[in-house]
This record gives structure tokens, C-alpha cells and sequence, in this order.
């Protein structure tokens, strides 16, 4: 099949992409690998950021400066202060689509604080933000003509002669292996916190296919260390409670009700904080109960409902207990300001990419928003890429190539059992490249990794049924989340300072001289990474001046 643009991913990103790159009167392709409104995107409860005509006692410098400060001079001052100046019409044009924001008193679209801000600027539709953004976009995707792929699952990058020529693609109702032909290419398939199973926020889909594909296509990755851990998730669940609660006035206390930090600093400085009381013998509760029943239902209800269903514990007159769980991650594949990546005609949005606007940790709320800004950009760039492009012959040698590797998990013999390892892979990262690393930890996880990679090799599947195999589905993602807690983990160990969401108990202090720089990553050989830090990828000298001038005077 042909297509003029391809999207992988059907996140907030990927469904902005793929409606921009349809508005330009292309033929457009969306690819998820289950149903679009299991992505991450759906999920997130807490708002999106943005100064608007009637927010109060802000400014769009504010956001940049919070959004750098955030960053921990790791941020791209050129890509937040364009994000930062675009968040307005990105809302204006989110209304306009039917998304319906809480508003005011006043009829102005409400706006609350979130960790990190200076001011209320995140705009929201109660608890339930990134699921009613999602439900718009996806309803008019479909309406405008956008071909929607579920249960497809992408494989690879082909290319001829170093240029894109397509995707192949599991095909998950026959495990047949099939390849679409493009003229440009958006990956939007999220990021990869899934791979702490047991201790995520995330769908237990997010398993970082997309960077492991992009690694294995010789693309570079970026800061792949820096992982954010949700400082407020129900304990023993992994289910998210939306800063939100803590915008409108939860507090964090000790089974003793002491009140112990600041619920709203950035989230890596407040997951350390809680899990240093949590180490010191403290068990830690949201406490909710001063807000008062009305408020909670109005504003926070899917709290009280994962409360509920999770716990059995009412939030009006009960303590939440909580706990930190891998959430989001930072890091990602390199791109350009226009979105672009190191392949001609590939383009990368949403969690997936490195767009540098949130450096070494990311600010409640600007997820959603870069999200949706360099989604649509990525459609329009992916757009105007291929009108000038033209179809580039496919190699099917790499189709049977991939259906070879489809075909040895269907057909072998299994000796291991799936489950476990990737529980296990979940418990490990968490225990040793968690909140706070060392040297030693670290090291622990790798040769974790690496003994799994051996292992994953006896990974085959059990069921041999080829219409809707969970079980090669399963394998398939578990030996990509592999690849990528090997990138995050080398990351993380050649990084020898605390920056961010990155926390090294062995190099407990902000290393500038050495590490005020992006890691990268790179795929040399079939299993030979190579680690180096390029401080020109975070900005220029320009840049620099500027970013230092935003957060200062900011």
C-alpha cells in the first residue's frame, strides 16, 4: 500500500500529525499497534499548559523561564520559547475541534498551578484532560479521511539506498508481515517508562518499540537516562493521581499527618523527597479530605474513582496512600527544530523524540502541550516533504528478513516464561536505575539486561494460533524494551553527576563543567553501542546567552 505520509503512533502527537499532514490534502496512513485510546495520551489526567489573553500575573516569558528552569540547563531555548509562544493557538485551535475546557466563573477557560510554574497556567477538563483531547482528534481524524491501522504493529525503517522508502509492519489478525510504501515517515510511538512493569504509570504497551527500531536504524537517541518519576501514583498499583490533586490543594503527609514537603516543586525533587521519608520507615498519604466532597467531584473525579477501584478507600474521608513510579521519559530521538531526524524524510513528535524543550526533567503540563505543537508541525513538515518526494522502491529482502524473526517466535520452542522477565526487568531498573542511582546499582541493571538479552533468545511462543497472538506480541516488545533499558542504563552510568530526574548518591552534585551537555547514543555494530556527549545538539552559543538571560531575569 502507498501513502503519501505514514504516522506511527496514535497519541495526541501522532493524531495531530497525521490530521495536519491530512489538511494538506495527502494521503495519510495512521498506525497503532491496539486500540488509539489505550495510548499514554489518554490517560493523562493532569492539563495542558498555556498563556492565554486572560491568564493573570503571567506571560509567555514566564513559561519559557519555568519550562528552562525545569530543563536544568539542558533545555533548547529555540524549541520551549517556540512551544511557549504557540500554546495559545494550539488551545484556540483544541476548541475549535470541540474540546471543551473547564472554565470560570467568568466563562474564561479555567487554569490551575502545577509543579514547577510561577503562575496558574494549566488549562484542563476536570481530571480527565488527555483522554478528551485524544476522543477529539481521533473522531476527526476519522472524519477528514485519515486511513486508521489498528493492531499494527511497526518493525522497522526501509530504506533503498539510504532513502525512506516505507515501514514493515506486523499485522496482528494473521502475524502476516507487511510493508507500506511512503513518501514520509512521523514517528509518534511514546516513550518508554513502561519498561519499569510494576512501577509505572504507563499502558503496559509503552515499551519503547519506537526507539528501539530508531536505534537499530542507526539514529541517534538523546539523554536516555533522564526518566521521571510521578511522585503521587496509588501504592502497590502504579495507577497515576494527577498533579492535579496537588494543583488543587491535596497534601502530602506521613501516616503522623507532618506535611513534610513541597507539594508542588518539580517532580524529581519531590519523588526524592518521598522516597527518602519512605526509606527513613514513613508510609506516604495524598490527603484530600480538607478539600470537601463537592470540589473532589467536580474537579478531581477520576482521583476519587481510581481511589475506589484500586484501593477500596474513599478520598472525601480517607488517607491515599502513594508512592513514586516511572511516568515519563525525557529522553529520545534526536531531532531538529522542524522535527526532522537524521534520516531524510523521517520526522519524530510526542514522547518518542528529543525535541529539547524538556531537557533534564519535564514541568507538569507541558507534556500534552509539546504533544500537540510539534504533532502539527510534524504533519506539516512530513506534508511539504512529500510533495517534493517520490516513492522509493521497497527492499523486500527486509520483509523477509523481519518475517523470518516473526516466524522463529512463532514456530520455536519456548524455555522461559514472558511474564517474569519482564516483571523481573521491571523490579531490577526500579531497585537500580530508579530515583537514586550509583555506580554500582547501575552496574547491576546491566548486567541484568545483559543476561536477559541471552536469555530472550529461548522466548518463543507457547500458543501457535496466528490471528491476534498476545504472546508475539509480548516478545516482540519485551526484546525492544530490552534494547532500550540498555540505552538508558549506559546513559545513565556515563552521566557522573545529579541533574534533573537523574540522581546519582556517588555524584550527588550538578556537574557543569563536564555535563552540561546532551548524552547521545549510538548503534555502530549489530550489538555495539557507543556513548558520547555533544553540547552543540542542546544549543548554540546564541542559545546559551538566551536560555541564561530567560532564567535569570525570568
Amino acid at each position: 500500500m502507498l501513502y503519501d505520509v505514514i504516522v506511527v503512533g496514535s497519541g495526541i502527537s501522532g493524531l495531530y500529525a497525521a490530521l495536519n499532514a491530512r489538511r494538506a490534502g495527502l494521503h495519510v496512513a495512521l498506525v497503532c499497534k491496539s486500540n488509539p485510546l489505550r495510548s499514554n495520551s489518554a490517560v493523562a489526567s493532569g492539563g495542558i499548559n498555556a498563556v492565554l489573553k486572560t491568564t493573570r500575573n503571567d506571560s509567555i516569558r514566564e513559561h519559557i523561564a519555568d519550562t528552562l528552569n525545569g530543563a536544568d540547563k539542558l533545555g533548547r531555548f529555540s524549541a520551549a520559547s517556540a512551544m511557549a509562544a504557540g500554546a495559545g493557538e494550539i488551545i484556540e485551535e483544541l476548541q475549535s475541534l470541540g474540546v471543551k475546557f473547564d472554565t470560570d466563573e467568568n466563562g474564561a477557560i479555567a487554569q490551575r498551578p502545577f509543579g514547577g510554574t510561577k503562575a496558574k497556567r494549566t488549562c484542563y477538563i476536570a481530571d480527565r484532560t488527555g483522554a478528551s483531547i485524544t476522543q477529539t482528534l481521533l473522531v476527526q481524524c476519522r472524519k477528514e479521511g485519515v486511513e486508521i491501522f489498528q493492531n499494527h504493529v511497526m518493525l522497522s525503517i526501509a530504506t533503498f539506498d539510504g532513502k525512506l522508502s516505507g515501514i514493515t509492519l506486523l499485522r496482528r489478525r494473521d502475524s502476516n508481515v507487511i510493508a507500506f510504501a511512503c513518501k514520509s515517515l512521523v514517528l509518534a510511538g511514546g516513550g518508554f517508562a513502561g519498561i519499569y512493569r510494576g512501577h509505572s504509570t504507563n499502558s503496559q504497551e509503552s515499551s519503547g518499540d519506537i526507539l528501539a527500531i530508531a536505534l537499530r536504524s542507526k539514529m541517534r537517541l538523546v539523554n536516555m537516562e533522564f526518566v521521571q518519576f510521578h511522585p503521587t501514583t496509588l501504592a502497590n498499583s502504579g495507577t497515576l493521581i494527577s498533579e492535579a490533586a496537588r494543583g488543587e490543594g491535596a497534601y502530602i503527609v506521613d501516616e503522623n499527618g507532618v506535611r513534610f514537603t513541597d507539594e508542588l516543586q518539580t517532580r524529581d525533587k519531590l519523588s526524592r523527597d518521598i522516597v527518602r521519608h519512605q526509606l527513613a520507615g514513613h508510609t506516604i498519604y495524598l490527603d484530600f479530605r480538607h478539600l470537601g466532597e463537592e470540589l473532589i467531584d467536580k474537579k478531581l473525579p477520576s482521583a476519587r474513582k481510581h481511589a475506589l477501584n484500586g484501593a477500596g478507600i474513599d478520598i472525601c474521608s480517607e488517607l491515599l496512600p502513594i508512592t513514586p513510579s516511572a511516568h515519563y521519559t525525557m529522553g529520545g530521538i534526536w531531532s531538529r527544530n522542524d522535527t526532522s531526524t537524521d534520516i531524510p524524510n523521517v520526522f519524530v513528535c510526542g514522547e518518542c523524540a528529543y525535541s529539547g524543550v524538556h531537557g533534564a526533567n519535564r514541568l507538569g503540563g507541558n507534556s500534552l502541550l509539546e504533544a500537540a505543537y510539534f504533532g502539527r508541525l510534524a504533519g506539516s513538515e512530513a506534508a511539504t516533504a512529500a510533495k517534493k518526494g517520490v516513492f522509493h522502491p521497497i527492499d523486500y529482502a527486509i520483509v523477509a528478513k523481519e518475517l523470518r524473526y516473526v516466524e522463529s517466535i512463532l514456530e520455536g520452542e519456548n524455555r522461559f516464561n514472558i511474564n517474569t522477565m519482564r516483571r523481573n526487568l521491571g523490579n531490577n531498573l526500579y531497585n537500580n536505575a530508579g530515583v537514586f542511582r550509583t555506580h554500582d546499582s547501575l552496574a547491576n541493571a546491566l548486567e541484568y539486561v545483559h543476561y536477559l538479552m541471552k536469555m530472550s533468545s529461548g522466548l518463543c511462543c507457547i500458543n501457535k494460533e496466528r490471528n491476534d497472538n498476545v504472546e508475539l506480541l509480548s516478545i516482540i516488545e519485551f526484546r525492544n524494551s530490552l534494547t532500550v533499558a540498555e540505552a538508558m542504563v549506559m546513559s545513565a552510568l556515563a552521566r557522573e553527576e545529579s541533574r534533573g530526574s537523574h540522581y546519582r548518591n556517588d555524584f550527588p552534585e550538578k556537574d557543569d563543567k563536564n555535563y552540561e551537555t546532551n548524552t547521545i547514543i549510538r548503534r555502530l555494530a549489530k550489538a555495539f553501542l557507543r556513548i558520547s556527549f555533544e553540547s552543540h545538539l542542546s544549543s548554540d552559543w546564541w542559545d546559551r546567552i538566551r536560555r541564561l538571560f530567560h532564567t535569570q531575569i525570568g
